[in-house]
C-alpha cells in the first residue's frame, strides 16, 4: 500500500553501528528468501497485457532474480515455436551513484533525485540466453522483451518525517530508466539522504516499484479511523513515556507533528488496504487534514527563553532543545574575552563566517588557556567532535540578540495528552477513500558485484550516435554513388539519343545549323570552322534557326596545327654585302623552318613575326634588309635595319601574311654586323620569328 502524507513518509532513520549490522543481516536473510517481484494476482489486467500471470521460469542476475512470463498466446497449438513471445520484469536496479540535491522552483521544495534502471540490452541478451537452454531451442531478441507496463510509482514500506514520496503515477513508456525524487522540509536532510544513497544505498532498500496500466480504473473503499490507528504509533508511545499523567498537553514541532500524522495515517490505511494499492493523492490529502484537526488542538509561539511553555514541548535530543540551547551558548560566552565574544556573535550573525573570512570553528574561538574540558564535560559533551555539532545545529533555533543568545520564534502544535491517554475520547470516523491496485510490484535492488552495473545511459547514448553517423556517412557515399550512376546513365541516354540521329555533312561544321544537322541538341558553347580560323560560339537549339539567339559568336579558337618558331645567331663578324645574312647557332628552330643559310620556309599560311637586332662595325655603318619572297613575286624589301658606324644598334621587327611556301631572308646591304664572341658578354647578332596566328582553308 502506497501513500505519501503531504507529500509522503518514510524517514531514514541511522541506526547505530550494532543495529546497522542486526538490520543488515535481517535483510540478507530477507532478501535472500524473496528476492524476486511479487506479481499481484490481478487475472484481469494480466489477460488485458496477454500475459500469462504465472511466471515461467526465474533467471539470476547480479545478486537477485529476474521473473520471466510468456505471452498467453504460447500455449494455443495454432502458435509456431518462432512466434512465442517473452517477457521479463523491470530489474528496478538503482543507481545510487546518480543521486543529487535541488531545489524545485516549481513545487518549492528540496529534493532528492536519483535514477532507477528498468532494462538494458545486457539483461535483455541474458534473458533470451537463459530462454534458450530453458525451453530447448533457439529463441530470437524479436520474441524477448519488458513487460509493456505503462504507470509507475515509487513506494516504502517504512514511514518517514524526513523525506515524502508521491503517490502520482508516473508514465512509464518503456524507457530503460526513470528518474525519481524524494521531497525534504530541509535542504541538510536532503543533502545527507543523497549522501547516504551514494555511499551506502542498502539503506533504501524499503523502497519498491508498483506499475499499472492506463486503463485501469480507480476504486473507492470505506476506511475507518480509530483511536487504535492513533496510539499505536511509535511517535505516540514516544510522547506518554517522556511526560508523566500530570502533563495535559504538550506542543510539537512541525517535524514531529508530520511525524506524527504520518504514522497515523499509516496506521489507518494498513488496516484497510493491501501493499499493492496506491492510495489517491486527494483521498490522502483529506484524510491527513481529518487527523490533523482531531489531533491539533490548537497552534503557538515560543519566543522567550523563560517562557514555561518549554516544558511542555517535544524534542528528540533534550540537549538540543532552544531555551536550554541559549543557557548554554551564554554560560560559554561567558567563558571567552571580548575578542572570542566578538567572533562568536559574528559566527551567528555572518553565516557561519568570522572576521577575515574563513570558516567558523567553534573551539577556535577559545584561547588555549582555557581550560574547556571540565566545563565541556559538565554541559554534556564528551568530544570536540559533539561540541561543534552542538554549535552548527544551534543555529537553526538560536539566535544573537544583540545582547545574549534567544530562541528564534519557533511555531508548535499543540496536542492534548489527555484524549490520547483516554481511549474512549476519539470517536470513530469513516471514510471513503478512492485507491487503484498495482499489476506488478518489485523490490528495489542494488548493485552489489562487479558484474553487475547499472548501464551507463549517456554512454550508449554517444555510441548510437556514432553508429548513426557512421551509418548516414555510408548512405552518404551510397546516394553519391546513386547520383553518380544516375547522371552517368543520362550521359548515356543523351548520348544514345544524339548518335541515333547522326548526319555525315561531309565537312567539318560551320554554325549551329550544321551542329544540329549532326546530332547536337543540348545548348552549349561549340567550336566550328570560321573564315580561316576556328572560332567558338554558343548555340541555343530550343530556338529556330532564323532566331538571332539560335546562334551567338564568342570568339575564336587560336589553334595551331603545329608549332612554328626559332631563334638563330651568329658568332662571327659578317662583311659580305649584298649577301644573305647566315646563322651557324640555334637557340630554337621548331618546326625546323629556318635554314643555316639564312632562309625561313612558311610551312602553313598565317601571320608571322620576325625580329633582327644586333651592332655596327667599327668605323663602318650597318644595313640590313628583310626581304620577302612568294609564289607570285621575287625577292622584294618588307623592313629595314640601320646602325651608325663604331658599335650602334640595328634592329627591325616585322609582321606579315604569309602562305605556305613563302621565304624570308635578311640581306647586308651596307656596312657589316659586328660580333666579336666574348663569353662574358654573349653573342651579339639575333634573329627570331614565330607562328602568331594559323590559317585554316
Amino acid at each position: 500500500m502506497l501513500m505519501s502524507t503531504n507529500g509522503g513518509f518514510n524517514k531514514m532513520i541511522i541506526p547505530s553501528p550494532i543495529w546497522r549490522l542486526a538490520q543488515f543481516a535481517i535483510l540478507v536473510l530477507v532478501y535472500t528468501v524473496n528476492s524476486q517481484s511479487d506479481e499481484m494476482p490481478l487475472s484481469s489486467s494480466w489477460a488485458k497485457l496477454q500475459i500469462s500471470p504465472s511466471e515461467l521460469c526465474s533467471m539470476p542476475y547480479g545478486s537477485f532474480r529476474v521473473n520471466i512470463y510468456e505471452h498467453a498466446n504460447n500455449h494455443k497449438t495454432t502458435t509456431q515455436p518462432t512466434r512465442f513471445k517473452y517477457f521479463y520484469a523491470p530489474i528496478a536496479l538503482l543507481d545510487h551513484k546518480s543521486a543529487v540535491t535541488s531545489f524545485n522552483n516549481v513545487t518549492k521544495q528540496n529534493e532528492v533525485r536519483f535514477r532507477i534502471e528498468m532494462w538494458n540490452d545486457k539483461v535483455e541478451s541474458q534473458v533470451v540466453n537463459y530462454l534458450t537452454e530453458f525451453v530447448g531451442q533457439q529463441i530470437q531478441s524479436n520474441q524477448v522483451q519488458v513487460i509493456p507496463l505503462e504507470k509507475v510509482v515509487l513506494s516504502s514500506t517504512k514511514p518517514s518525517s524526513v523525506f515524502s514520496l508521491t503517490s502520482d503515477w508516473l508514465p512509464y513508456q518503456l524507457h530503460k530508466s526513470l528518474q525519481f525524487t524524494l521531497s525534504c522540509l530541509a535542504q541538510k536532510d536532503c543533502d545527507q539522504l543523497a549522501a547516504d544513497m551514494r555511499i551506502n544505498p542498502q539503506q533504501f532498500d524499503h523502497f519498491k516499484l508498483l506499475f499499472s496500466l492506463t486503463s485501469q480504473t480507480s476504486q473507492t473503499k470505506q476506511t475507518v479511523i480509530r483511536i487504535d490507528n492513533v496510539v499505536s504509533g511509535q511517535m505516540v508511545s514516544d510522547l506518554l513515556q517522556r511526560f508523566d499523567q500530570n502533563v495535559q498537553e504538550v506542543f510539537l514541532t512541525a517535524k514531529d507533528e508530520k511525524r506524527l500524522l504520518t504514522e497515523t495515517i499509516t496506521n489507518v490505511f494498513v488496516d484497510t488496504f493491501e501493499d499493492s494499492d496506491v492510495i489517491s493523492p486527494n483521498s490522502e490529502l483529506q484524510v491527513y487534514n481529518l487527523l490533523k484537526n482531531l489531533l491539533i488542538s490548537s497552534r503557538a509561539v515560543i519566543k522567550e527563553q523563560s517562557d514555561k511553555m518549554w516544558d511542555s514541548v517535544f524534542w528528540n535530543e533534550d540537549n538540543y532543545r532552544p531555551d536550554k540551547t541559549t543557557k548554554t551558548l551564554n554560560e560559554m560566552m561567558k567563558k571567552l574575552n571580548k575578542d572570542s565574544q566578538k567572533k562568536m556573535t559574528e559566527s551567528f550573525q555572518n553565516n557561519n563566517k568570522v572576521s577575515g573570512g574563513g570558516k567558523a570553528k567553534f573551539l577556535g574561538l577559545f584561547s588555549a588557556k582555557a581550560n574547556f574540558n571540565k566545563e565541556s564535560s559538565r554541559l554534556g559533551f564528551t568530544s570536540k567532535e559533539d561540541l561543534e555539532k552542538f554549535y552548527q545545529e544551534s543555529k537553526d533555533h538560536v539566535e544573537w540578540d544583540g545582547e545574549k543568545f534567544v530562541p528564534k520564534p519557533l511555531q508548535l502544535g499543540r496536542i492534548n495528552l489527555v484524549q490520547l491517554r483516554d481511549t474512549q475520547s476519539l470517536k470513530d470516523h469513516k471514510m471513503s477513500v478512492r485507491y487503484s491496485t498495482a499489476v506488478l510490484s518489485t523490490p528495489i535492488n542494488f548493485v552489489q558485484n562487479v558484474e553487475l552495473t547499472v548501464t551507463d545511459e549517456w554512454q550508449n547514448i554517444k555510441e548510437e550516435l556514432k553508429e548513426t553517423i557512421r551509418n548516414m556517412e555510408n548512405l552518404k557515399k551510397e546516394l553519391n554513388d546513386t547520383n553518380r550512376n544516375m547522371e552517368n546513365m543520362k550521359n548515356e541516354l543523351n548520348e544514345i539519343e544524339r548518335t541515333s540521329a547522326i548526319v555525315d555533312i561531309g565537312r567539318m561544321p560551320t554554325s549551329c545549323a550544321d551542329l544540329q544537322r549532326i546530332g547536337n541538341k543540348k545548348n552549349g558553347f561549340f567550336s566550328i570552322m570560321g573564315q580561316n580560323k576556328i572560332q567558338t560560339v554558343h548555340c541555343n537549339f530550343t530556338k529556330q534557326q532564323t532566331d538571332q539567339n539560335f546562334q551567338n559568336t564568342i570568339g575564336y579558337v587560336d589553334v595551331k596545327s603545329s608549332p612554328v618558331y626559332f631563334h638563330a645567331q651568329r658568332s662571327t663578324t659578317f662583311t659580305s654585302v649584298n649577301s644573305v645574312v647566315t646563322f651557324d647557332k640555334f637557340r630554337l628552330n621548331v618546326g625546323n623552318s629556318m635554314k643555316s643559310y639564312g632562309i625561313f620556309f612558311a610551312p602553313k599560311s598565317g601571320k608571322y613575326f620576325f625580329s633582327f637586332s644586333g651592332i655596327s662595325h667599327q668605323n663602318s655603318v650597318g644595313r640590313v634588309d628583310l626581304q620577302m619572297k612568294t609564289s607570285r613575286s621575287d625577292w622584294f624589301k618588307i623592313a629595314q635595319a640601320y646602325g651608325e658606324p663604331n658599335y650602334k644598334t640595328l634592329s627591325l621587327q616585322s609582321t606579315v601574311q604569309l602562305t605556305n611556301g613563302d621565304q624570308i631572308r635578311l640581306i647586308l646591304s651596307q656596312g657589316a654586323i659586328h660580333e666579336n664572341n666574348v663569353p662574358l658578354y654573349g653573342l651579339l647578332t639575333h634573329f627570331v620569328g614565330w607562328l602568331i596566328e594559323e590559317d585554316f582553308e
